[in-house]
């Protein structure tokens, strides 16, 4: 099943939550109390991984580092991008999903707004 895409609430720190309703197919609602919570702090690794096992997705434990030079994503998976210091956003960490060689940014902003990020690492999802 290719996810379709979602976009995060205008203003809020749901970019976890949503990737998580986009990978198991499940609304924002359903995904929010999967994960836990939806607060304005953002997600942790722990909680998207919660939220993806609650709903049936499987995934790896914990995130796998990105090389820094010629980095590979993976098939299927949940990437943290970051931004470094410096920049006049707001916002250092969002939370994308990778599907099959689509990336799905719960943002709306993939990759023309993330001028100056860089991807970090990932929670692999099993195909």
């Amino acid at each position: 099943m290719q996810p379709t895409l979602m976009l995060q609430p205008d203003g809020s720190a749901l970019c976890g939550q949503t990737c998580v309703a986009m990978a198991a197919g499940v609304s924002l609602d359903r995904a929010v109390e999967a994960v836990g919570h939806g607060k304005s702090r953002g997600t942790t690794t722990a909680e998207i991984v919660r939220g993806l096992r609650a709903l049936g997705v499987p995934c790896a434990d914990k995130l796998k580092r990105m090389a820094r030079v010629k980095p590979v994503l993976p098939k299927r998976g949940v990437v943290a991008i970051h931004r470094p210091n410096g920049a006049k956003r707001p916002e250092r960490w969002h939370w994308i999903l990778i599907w099959d060689g689509t990336v799905f940014d719960p943002g709306g902003r993939w990759p023309d707004g993330y001028q100056g990020w860089r991807i970090t690492s990932y929670l692999e999802i099993a195909n």
